[in-house]
Parts: C-alpha cells; structure tokens; sequence
C-alpha cells in the first residue's frame, strides 16, 4: 500500500503548513497501518526532520514533467500563441501515451543534473502506481497561489487518468477568478473521491460552481486543529500572543507597523504581562516573520529574537498555549490559538487573508475577531478588541475548545473514508 502526498509546503519552512502536512501524515498511517508514504518535497532533510516516517517524492522532478516549456521552449519564442498551445497540446498528449520515451528525452534534457533520470522515472512510476493521491490540507487553490494551484490541479489530473484515487483534505479554496485555474478545478475537483474543506462561506460555494457533487463534499476545519487541540494545556495564559507578516497578500507596507505597536506595546505594559512571538513563516528569501515580529517588539522587549527558534509547529502551538489572547496576521497562529481555547484578533488587508480569517470565525464564533488592516480608525478598534478579547477570554475558552474537538471528529472521519476507497479499490469495487 503507498500513499502519494501532496503537501502546502515543499520547503517546510511554513509551520501552519507542516502541521497540516503531520496532521495529513498521521491520519493516513491511522487509518491505513502499514501504509508507504510519499511526500512531494524539495528538501528531503527538513521533511524528514519534520515528518521522520516519510519518504520524499521530487517535487522538482514533478515540476519539470509537467512543464510544458521543457523540451520545446525554443518554440515559445517564434511561434504564434494558437501555435504554441497547439505544439502544448501535442506535448501533452506525447506524455500521456508513451511516458516512458518522453521522460528518457527529458532526462537527456537534464543529463548535467545529478540523481535527475531517477527522480523523474520515481515520480512517472510512483504516481501512476499508487493506491491514493492525497492533496494535505492548504489554502493554495486560490488566485494568490497560481503556481502551486495549477501544480496541484495538473498533478491530481495525471493521478486520475491513470485510475488512482484523488482526496483533498482540509483544503482553503478561493478567492480563485483566474480562467484557466478555474477551467482545471472544474476539470479536476469533481472527479476527486473527497473534497474536504477547512470553511463553508467562501469554499462551499466555489466547490459547487465547480460541479462537486454533494455527496464527495464535507466541512471538516483545518486539519492543523489536532495538532494544536492535543497540546493544549490544562491552564489558561497569561501573555499576548503576536503576529505580522510582511508580504504582498498580508502587510505591505511597513508604515502599518507604526499603527499596531504602539497599541499592543501600551495594553501590555498596562496588564504587565509578555508579547509573545507566533511566527509562522520561516523563509529565508521573502515573508519572514520573526524579523517582523522583532519591529513590533522593538522598545518593548529589545531582546527577543521574534521567535527565530520556533521553527517547529509544536513549538509555536505552545507559545500560543502560554497566551491569554493573540493578535495575528497569519491564519495558522489564529488557527493554533483558538483551538487551544484562545480567543484570537485577526488582521487582514487582501480578500486572501480576510476570507480565511472570516471562514474561521464563522466556526469558531466570538472567540474569534476579524478586524481590516485597511481601516482608518484601526488603532482604536484594535484597541477595543483587544480588552474585549481579554476580558471574555475565560469565558470563550470552553465554546473555542469544543469546536476545534468537533473539527477534529470531523477530519478523522473524512480520513476514514481514505481506508474505504482505498480497501474497495484493491477489491475491485467502486468507493462509496
């Protein structure tokens, strides 16, 4: 039994992503024991440092097969664009029906790269040999993540032509307006065994239009909400959380920094208690949090290094668990606080950010608050939301913790369906 996954992240450098990508990780080997577990990656070492029990799958290896500017890029160049989706087509369908004699003149393409032949024959082999596809829980299917999302989409298709089962678990879908990603969801999604989303608002909606039919489409939240739910801890905290990224979708510009810290430098110093770091993004080239998280601390606590060394999820899950409330402009650090029973102030600025913030606190109600970067009086909502979130953060907790266990029930019963379509599969049934 082998299970392909396609993960949110192929660095692991993103800790909501990894905790989706564990989560996805230890489902898949709960509900089918034994099973060989792929991961598409390009880092083999952080994937295993962060998922020991898999193996990698190359994620460059999948980029260059389904590249159609590969072999025949010259062509791009002189060609009409009628003529060049013509000579794409051709392409596509050359690797469709002899994809052995295309990956020997692909590898010839890269006989300089070192280990390239058996990557690509391991990604041909493996994808059309495997017993599930798996699409791990993530927010790409969107227009902000055009590249991944057509990867993933392209990638599912390939699974499904060659007969192996598609799930998509946890998934974040939208804002999605682009013709041809939408024309490949359209394509792909309603042909998947499962589609599982993490918000019913925005994603329901979109999965319809694609033409999922009701049967092969659940809610079941974030899949990340169980790494967090279970290292919850007994007591309350006491510090407040922080987050901001800096980022086309999230804050671009920096100015916006001067208006949030004041405001949380003064509601902490007036309750004595930390600004706690809860970076979620770690790559070393664009968004990068704790260098953020450090601006926002600057005068406060000139020592921190904005949670440089939170580089696992279990180690932010915790920092969250050691808040009162947070304030955040990731979705995960919203996501890991209120599935601890920790009330959450989100900030957003592009439909991106906002849809996701909105899908969570549609599910987790009051605990959760949405407020827009965009808003000229932000200061002062921010700081009304702030003592609202503190004084009604006992209260919250017991509501915010029994939805992140139903979500929980939930996703583990979306996986379970993974076990019977894969037990039918190899019986020669049809799934359910």
């Amino acid at each position: 039994m082998r299970v392909i996954v396609d993960p949110g992240t192929y660095n692991c450098r993103n800790m909501g992503d990894v905790a989706m990508l564990q989560v996805a990780v230890s489902r898949i080997g709960a509900v089918l024991p034994g099973a060989a577990i792929q991961v598409f990656t390009e880092d083999a070492q952080e994937l295993k440092r962060h998922c020991p029990q898999v193996r990698p799958l190359s994620h460059w290896a999948r980029q260059a097969w389904l590249d159609d500017g590969q072999l025949w890029g010259r062509l791009r160049r002189v060609l009409p664009g009628p003529a060049w989706k013509v000579a794409t087509a051709t392409q596509g369908a050359v690797r469709r029906r002899w994809p052995a004699g295309y990956r020997r003149a692909l590898s010839l393409r890269f006989i300089g790269r070192r280990g390239s032949a058996l990557q690509l024959k391991d990604f041909t082999h493996g994808l059309a040999s495997a017993d599930a596809l798996v699409v791990a829980g993530q927010g790409t299917l969107a227009d902000a993540a055009l590249g991944h999302a057509r990867s993933v989409l392209a990638t599912a298709a390939l699974a499904q032509a060659a007969g192996v089962p598609v799930f998509f678990f946890g998934q974040g879908i939208g804002p999605l307006a682009d013709p041809d990603l939408h024309r490949l969801a359209a394509e792909v999604l309603p042909s998947a065994e499962l589609v599982a989303l993490r918000e019913e608002a925005k994603g329901r909606p979109l999965a319809q239009e694609f033409g999922v039919c009701p049967e092969r489409l659940v809610m079941t939240g974030d899949d990340a909400v169980e790494l967090a739910f279970t290292l919850r801890p007994n007591d309350p905290g006491e510090g407040v959380g922080v987050h901001l990224r800096i980022a086309p979708q999230a804050v671009r510009d920096v100015t916006v920094l001067e208006h949030i810290r004041p405001v949380l430098q003064a509601f902490a110093r007036e309750r004595r208690v930390a600004l706690v770091p809860l970076p979620i993004s770690h790559h070393r080239v664009g968004s990068n949090d704790p260098r953020t998280i450090r601006q926002l601390l600057a005068g406060y606590d000139d020592a921190s290094d904005g949670g440089a060394t939170m580089d696992t999820p279990e180690a932010v899950i915790r920092a969250a668990g050691r808040c009162r409330i947070v304030v955040t402009g990731a979705y995960h650090a919203a996501v890991f606080a209120l599935s601890q029973g920790v009330p959450a102030i989100c900030l957003g600025r592009s439909a991106y950010y906002l849809d996701k913030f909105h899908g969570l606190r549609d599910q987790f109600g009051a605990g959760c608050r949405v407020l827009e970067l965009a808003d000229p009086g932000l200061e002062q909502a921010l700081c009304v939301a702030l003592i609202s979130a503190w004084e009604s953060a006992d209260d919250q907790r017991a509501t915010l913790l029994s939805v992140a266990e139903r979500q929980v029930a939930d996703g583990r019963q979306a996986y379970a369906r993974l076990a019977e379509a894969v037990a039918g599969a190899s019986l020669g049934e049809p799934p359910a």
